[in-house]
Order: C-alpha cells, then sequence, then structure tokens
C-alpha cells in the first residue's frame, strides 16, 4: 500500500503541532520537515532490509539501528525522542508499516515543496529545490541503453572478443554513478550484466560505487543492494556508497550528521557537504554512468524566496528586490541569517573550485553542474576506462563549454554522443531542452560517432551513425568549434558542404557593430515603469516579427502581467491599415540613454529576437529600427553601408539563413558569436545579372526592390527608403506571402544549394 496523497498532510500535521503554528523560524521548520520525511523512508528501507519493528514499542530501535549501518543521520533518533508521540501517532495514522514503496513516496514527496509564512505551513507542488539538485531520475530503458553503450566501449577498449571473457572481466569491473539519486543506473548495470553476461546481481554489487547529496536518496539506494546481498557483505557495500556534493573536494570530510542538516536547509554548496575525492582517486573505477544535474550553479533570489516571502520574488527588479531583502534584517532575522548563509556558500564555493583536484577545463563562465560532473567522471576512470553520461545537449553546442568540449574533442576523449530532442518528453521538464548521451574514455579515439535526432528511448543504438573528426568539426564551426544542433545526418552533410564552399558572415561582413544596449538588471538604477518626460521607453524582443516592428504591445495589460516572471505582450492590433507603436513597460532615463548610444553612430540597426527557439515556426524574426533603447531581448547590428542593412534583413529573415541559424544556434540565445559563424554568400554573388519573375537584373537589386516594398508601409522606414531612393514593386501587396517566398527563392539561389538541399530545407519548415 502506499498512502502517499496522506503523506504531505501528515508532515504538516507533523510539524503544526511541534511548532505550535508559529513559524518564526524557518530554517528550523525546513530542517524539521526533513527529519521527519527522513523517519518516514528510513523506516520503511528497514522493513525491507529485515530489521524488526514493533509499533507497540515504536520505531526508535529500527532508527537507532539504521545509525549504526551509516544509513542515518545520528540526529534523528533525538529529534524522534523530544517528539516520540506527537510522530508515532500520526505514522500510525497512515498504518506506515502497510506501505512498501519508499522509492514511490520520495518521489511523490520530491514534486512538493514547504510553503512556509509565520503563522502558515503546507506542502504543495512545486519543483523549485529539485530544480536546484537537478533531481530528474532517467527512466529504466534509457538507463539501459546508457550502460550498453558504457560497458561495448569498455569491451572493445580492453579488446574482448568473447562472452566469457566478457563475463571475466565485467565480473570484477567497478561501476560508479556520482549523482546516483535513487540508484536509477545503479540497478540498471546490476540487470544489464544478468541479462546479457548472466552475472549475478549479489556479485555485481559488491562493484559499485555511488555518490548524492540526498540522504533519503542514498539510503534508498544502499538498501536496495541489501537486500539482494547477503549480510556478512553489508559493510562493504555500505562503504562504496557516500553522501555528500562531489562538486566540492574537501579534506576535512564531515560526517552524515553535518551534511544531512545542510542538505535540509538547502546549503548545497556549502563547504561541508565536500567529500575527499582522493578516496575515489585511489579506487580506479572502471566505467562511470550516470544523468547528473543539469543546473546553474547561482543562487535565484526569486526561487529561494518565492516558498517564504512571495512579496519578494515577485518583484523583477533586482535593486528593488534586494531594498527588501535587506528589510528581512529586522523583520526576518533568521530567514535573513539563512539567505546570507546559502548566498555566502555559493560565493566561496566559486572562489574555492578553481582549487579542485579533478576539475579545470569546464570552469568557464556561469557554471554549469553538467560540465563539471563530465570532467569529473572523466578525470576518475582509470586508463581504459570509459564514462557514458546523460547531460544537457549544450556540452557540445554551446560556446560557453567551448574549452571543456574542445579539450575532449582535440585530446580525442570524446567517443560517441547521441544527440536527443525531449519533444517525446523522456523528461518531465520543457520539451526545448535538448539533452544528450556523450561517452568518453581516457584512450584515444581518432574520430567520433555522432547519432543525431534521436527522440525516444532506444534511438541510441537505432539510428545511424556518423564518423566525425576533430577538423570536420572545425570546419563547421570554426570560431568555437562545437558541435551544429542538427537533426540527421543529411544536415551534417548541408552543413559541411555549404561551409567548404561559402565564407562565415564574419568574413563578409568585418565591419558589422554589434550590440545590446539596455540591461534591465545592470542599469536598473536609470530605469522606470511609467513614462515621463525625462525618459524614453525600451524596445523589447516581443514587440519584433519577420518585416514586422509592432507585432507585440503592453497595452491594456495589468502590472501583474507586465512584470511577472514569466510575463508576455499581447499581439498589436492595427488601426488604419497600421498597428500602434507598441507600449513598453520599462523606461530608461535619457540622460544615461545620450550616454550609452553614443559609440552607435549610424542612424538604422538591424534588430532582431534574442530569445528564441529552433523549434518555432521562425528562428530568426528580424526587422530594422532606428537608434533606440532596446534591452537584452533584442540584439542588433549596424553597418556603414545602408545597402548592407536591407541586404541583412532580407538575409536573416530568410530560409536558408534561418535553417543555418537552427543549426548552430545553442540553447534560446541568437547571440551574435552564433551569426558570426553563419556561412552567407559574398558581396560578389549579389551582383550576378539573372532573370526572376519575368525581368533581368542583377540579384542585389531584385532583393531590393523586394525589401523595399515590404517596408514601404512602415513610417519608421520612410526616410530610409527615401535617402537611398529605393523603387518598390508596385504591382505587389505590401508584405505578401509570395514577396516573402521569393526573397527565399532568391537566396536559395545566392547561396548556391542543390534541388535536393532546397527541399531538406523547405520540408524542414512547418509553413
Amino acid at each position: 500500500m502506499n498512502h502517499t496523497s496522506d503523506v504531505s498532510k501528515v508532515i504538516t500535521n507533523i510539524l503544526e503541532q511541534i511548532f505550535h503554528g508559529i513559524y518564526c523560524d524557518i530554517p528550523k521548520v525546513q530542517l524539521y520537515c526533513s527529519y521527519v520525511e527522513n523517519i518516514l523512508i528510513t523506516i520503511l528501507n528497514a522493513k525491507r532490509i529485515g530489521i524488526p519493528i514493533n509499533p507497540t514499542s515504536g520505531y526508535l530501535p529500527a532508527l537507532n539501528k539504521m545509525v549504526t549501518y551509516g544509513l542515518l543521520s545520528n540526529d534523528i533518533p533525538s529529534f524522534w525522542s523530544m517528539h516520540e508521540k506527537i510522530i508515532q501517532n500520526a505514522f500510525d495514522d497512515i498504518k506506515i508499516l502497510e506501505m512498501d514503496n519508499p522509492h514511490f513516496i520520495h518521489e511523490y514527496l520530491l514534486e512538493k515543496e514547504l510553503h512556509i509564512t509565520e503563522k502558515k505551513l503546507e506542502l504543495i507542488s512545486g519543483k523549485a529545490s529539485r530544480d536546484t539538485i537537478g533531481a530528474y531520475y532517467t527512466p529504466g530503458s534509457l538507463a539501459l541503453d546508457v550502460v550498453h553503450e558504457a560497458i561495448t566501449k569498455y569491451l572493445k577498449i580492453n579488446a574482448i572478443s568473447t562472452k566469457l571473457d566478457a563475463i571475466e572481466l565485467l565480473s570484477k569491473t567497478k561501476f560508479a554513478d556520482f549523482s546516483c539519486g535513487c540508484g536509477e543506473f545503479i540497478k540498471a548495470v546490476m540487470k544489464y550484466l544478468e541479462d546479457r553476461y548472466a552475472i549475478e546481481p549479489e556479485i555485481s554489487s559488491l562493484n559499485l560505487y555511488g555518490i548524492d547529496i540526498d540522504p533519503i536518496a542514498l539510503q534508498i539506494t544502499i538498501c536496495d543492494l541489501l537486500v539482494i546481498s547477503s549480510k556478512d557483505r553489508w559493510h562493504e557495500i555500505i562503504s562504496h556508497f557516500t553522501l555528500g556534493n562531489p562538486l566540492i573536494d574537501y579534506d576535512g570530510e564531515n560526517d552524515i550528521t553535518i551534511k544531512t542538516q545542510l542538505f535540509a536547509c538547502g546549503r548545497y554548496y556549502a563547504k561541508g557537504m565536500g567529500i575527499n575525492m582522493k578516496m575515489f582517486e585511489s579506487i580506479k573505477i572502471d566505467i562511470v554512468v550516470g544523468n547528473p544535474p543539469w543546473e546553474k550553479i547561482r543562487f535565484e533570489e526569486r526561487k529561494f524566496f518565492k516558498s517564504i516571502v512571495p512579496a519578494i520574488s515577485n518583484i523583477s527588479q533586482k535593486n528593488k528586490r534586494q531594498t527588501e531583502i535587506e528589510q528581512l534584517r529586522i523583520l526576518m532575522p533568521t530567514c535573513y541569517d539563512w539567505y546570507q548563509q546559502i548566498y555566502s556558500d555559493y560565493i566561496q564555493y566559486k572562489d574555492d573550485v578553481i582549487n579542485h583536484s579533478l576539475i579545470n577545463k569546464s570552469l568557464n563562465g556561469e557554471l554549469n553542474t553538467y560540465a563539471l560532473f563530465t570532467e569529473l567522471s572523466l578525470n576518475l576512470i582509470a586508463k581504459d576506462g570509459v564514462s557514458s553520461l546523460i547531460v544537457k545537449s549544450a556540452i557540445a553546442t554551446s560556446p560557453a563549454n567551448k574549452p571543456f568540449f574542445t579539450h575532449i574533442v582535440n585530446h580525442q576523449n570524446l567517443s560517441s554522443i547521441c544527440l536527443y530532442v525531449n519533444s517525446y518528453k523522456i523528461f518531465a521538464i520543457d520539451s526545448r531542452e535538448n539533452f544528450c548521451v556523450l561517452t568518453c574514455t581516457k584512450q584515444q579515439n581518432h574520430v567520433f560517432e555522432l547519432i543525431a535526432g534521436a527522440k525516444k528511448i532506444g534511438d541510441l543504438h537505432s539510428l545511424e551513425r556518423m564518423l566525425l573528426s576533430a577538423s570536420e568539426v572545425k570546419t563547421i564551426n570554426p570560431n568555437t568549434q562545437m558541435i551544429p544542433n542538427v537533426m540527421d545526418n543529411n544536415e551534417i552533410m548541408i552543413l559541411l558542404d555549404t561551409h567548404r564552399r561559402l565564407p562565415l558572415f564574419d568574413t563578409v561582413y568585418p565591419k558589422c557593430h554589434f550590440g545590446r544596449l539596455v540591461h534591465l538588471t545592470t542599469h536598473a538604477n536609470h530605469i522606470d515603469i511609467t513614462p515621463d518626460d525625462n525618459n524614453l521607453p525600451i524596445y523589447e524582443g516581443k514587440f519584433i516579427e519577420r518585416y514586422n516592428a509592432r507585432f507585440a504591445t503592453f497595452a491594456g495589460l495589468t502590472n501583474s502581467q507586465k512584470f511577472s516572471a514569466k510575463a508576455y505582450a499581447k499581439k498589436n492590433a492595427p488601426s488604419d491599415m497600421i498597428s500602434p507603436m507598441p507600449e513598453s513597460r520599462y523606461f530608461i532615463h535619457t540622460e544615461f540613454w545620450n550616454k550609452l548610444s553614443v559609440k552607435y553612430s549610424e542612424s538604422y540597426m538591424l534588430c532582431w529576437r534574442s530569445l528564441t527557439s529552433s523549434t518555432n515556426t521562425r528562428t530568426t524574426l528580424a526587422m530594422l529600427l532606428p537608434i533606440m533603447p532596446t534591452c537584452q531581448s533584442i540584439q542588433f547590428l549596424q553597418t556603414e553601408n545602408t545597402k548592407d542593412l536591407l541586404i541583412l534583413l532580407a538575409l536573416f529573415n530568410s530560409k536558408p539563413f534561418d535553417y543555418f541559424v537552427r543549426l548552430k544556434m545553442p540553447g534560446i540565445d541568437l547571440t551574435q558569436s552564433v551569426i558570426k559563424q553563419i556561412p552567407v554568400p559574398s558581396h560578389e554573388v549579389y551582383q550576378q545579372q539573372i532573370k526572376f519573375a519575368g525581368i533581368s537584373k542583377t540579384i542585389e537589386s531584385h532583393i531590393l526592390d523586394r525589401v523595399s516594398t515590404i517596408l514601404s508601409n512602415e513610417p519608421m522606414m520612410s526616410q530610409l527608403l527615401q535617402e537611398l531612393s529605393m523603387a518598390t514593386l508596385a504591382k505587389k501587396e505590401n508584405k505578401s506571402p509570395s514577396l516573402e517566398e521569393e526573397l527565399d527563392d532568391l537566396f536559395f539561389i545566392v547561396y548556391g544549394l542543390s534541388d535536393i538541399e532546397i527541399k531538406a530545407i523547405k520540408t524542414s519548415f512547418k509553413v
């Protein structure tokens, strides 16, 4: 039985009785909540491994026994003794001994967040803490796929060709998962070895090692192994698992009690959570598998305060939020001290991590846990070992990870990478969040295998593999040397062919002046949310569509709609043939704007939405604007030649350019580093005379005629068009679909793409 629907009510009821309905000391409430969850899961695990439990005499003997095994913090039995009557009565009400699945209950509790105010407490659905520790567990069948990939490579490295030799080697192979959670990969290793090589779990369990930051999850994993093992091996098995954060290398490692307390209070990057990693270096792990957290290591104030002081969490401007936080010194001193502790933990960690003995190349820019875990795993495997992890695809596609990724490619550590699109929701997160299975070795791989376009479990070993070299990666992305977001091998071939024929944007337009103007956080002291005579409206990315500077507006929306964490703008309704100018929600002081914009000398700029996605109908959404305040959701460039600006507007909005952007753009931010690596036609190509739509003239003229026609109804563009004396196509309807389709066809011509390539590109778009 699993009375999970009652568990959250029982926990809150226990806390209400302990604190008598007054929750001023929020960290203590958080700690006690974790203690209650620990006790609940521990009783179930104790029952599973055969520790006698007599409800009539209480659960204390079982808890003490779990402490002696090293499976429970030694202060939890004391907590039980202090509140025994309250907790036992509550547990008896839900018939705790009839429950039989601690995994299920722990997963249920991970979906809950403790929301606390001074006089109210509740466990409600949420994922802030789950996001922070990256506790999204892997489907068992996908874990098996990863284990299969790792073992297959391991046997190949060790020149194992017969099943008998494989059994002999794998029976003593040491496996590890450094973020093992509730043991999905631990179980997958045992299942794979048993199903494929008839190696009994009782044997393989002795060669398994793990680390996790969550004491409850780690206890569940260990107890899964104890259930299938003889009792005389329990101590050995337990010794293979460590509580703590492996990204913190700490010689003065603390005991389970301190770590349990730190974890309960969300202090995941406190020094006391560290592990003496020299122990794992001496073990010489053969194979590392797992799905480490995918989070950025940063303290997020709004997320922290969401469940305790939501009014602070709702403040979008950092400077104003900080003012309110400082008020907590007097109003909620224990909460303020807790905030300061966690904030300081992150600051201290970033200062200390440069001294980590096993992490170096992944310490670049904003730290990402998946990159740090990947480097850690590679450095911990033996010389013939293999590391195969599920991580964000950004490890191979984002320039932020260039130092580490280029290191493993150039040093030939990369064995294979399978790029997944999460459209089938393998993980219950944003479907745009792409991930990969990255397999590395200490042995050199002259080429690596690329599997592109995986969408479902099983694709890792069913889709075609393509061999790529470091030099071919450099051909495709010479600046970043990262892998494009390809969906199949054909897209790689189109990229290679196009790059071998055409120059990069950065080469053709070396004098382009890129920029971002207003940063809503950095420049917060110069920004208002109401207009007046001394400020100017700030243009946002939401306002832009292809050839449209008036797509959306904040007009008519309430402040809560405008300034929520996921604010939206509504579509701008046209009036008298043209939509009104978008209404802004932020305004910058005119005097500061004049200083900020002084280095941008041209009158117009080519703007595009910075925040976009390769899964959208179109990825590059560009329009020209006169020089004006724009925020970080818009990026722009300026050129000395105004004709170039019009050509580039058409280029950016064309399907071939958009297609290459989709393949090159990591994540959801279309930055200048992406633009600079897009292959584009040279200036000379535009001067070719062609007959198009029955008229013979240069390709440049064909393009300019159509662009100027599209722009002719935008009043902000009238001066630009007059200065260039641009003609328009009188018989064409402004911005008609046929004009944009004709521009697409013209750019297919200048790109020199084959009919097969053009068809592949066109069919990749939804419309």
